[in-house]
């Protein structure tokens, strides 16, 4: 019984992980075409903060240098969400492997609980099929010794009943 719950549960946990796969691969299909590699982008995100901290530049310069920062970090976001998602992909692809093997072990267990089952029950088919003949094997002892003692008035006036029937069959 415990199995066959499992299997159940497996099952929905299932379901709940292919749509999650689906819904997931969606989204890192729409985030891979603008990923870049993400050590690159924190390379030249950590490059451009050294170069604002350490060097003097005009006001203009160094606003065009935090606007490149910022649009390197947006990136960088871009980047680490699209890995995340691919990460996150492929764990769901091992649980889903996984509850597959689980529900596969699950059903195992059904069949062998079935078998088990199976063999018992046909087990007491046996038995009280034994206690059935020998039961009938008794009934019909008594029914033969009650025939037996049938007498012959018994006997005419079943021999007047069919020639009744006789009679109304052929005047009808």
């Amino acid at each position: 019984m415990e199995a066959l719950n499992n299997m159940h549960r497996y099952k929905r946990r299932l379901a709940y992980k292919l749509e999650e796969q689906e819904a997931i691969k969606r989204l890192s299909d729409i985030s891979k075409r603008s990923t870049k590699n993400i050590g690159y982008l924190r390379r030249r995100k950590e490059n451009l903060e050294f170069r604002i901290a350490t060097e003097a530049y005009t006001l203009e310069e160094e606003r065009d240098l935090i606007r490149k920062k910022n649009e390197i970090e947006a990136e960088l976001e871009e980047a680490i969400k699209s890995y995340r998602l691919r990460r996150k992909e492929e764990f769901i692809v091992n649980d889903i492997t996984d509850l597959t093997k689980k529900i596969d072990e699950s059903k195992d267990a059904v069949a062998q609980t079935n078998k088990v089952l199976d063999d018992l029950y046909a087990n007491v088919r046996r038995i009280q099929g034994t206690q059935r003949r020998t039961s009938e094997f008794k009934e019909r002892k008594h029914i033969e010794n009650k025939q037996q003692e049938i007498s012959l008035a018994d006997i005419a006036v079943i021999k007047d009943k069919k020639e009744d029937k006789e009679k109304k069959d052929d005047g009808a």
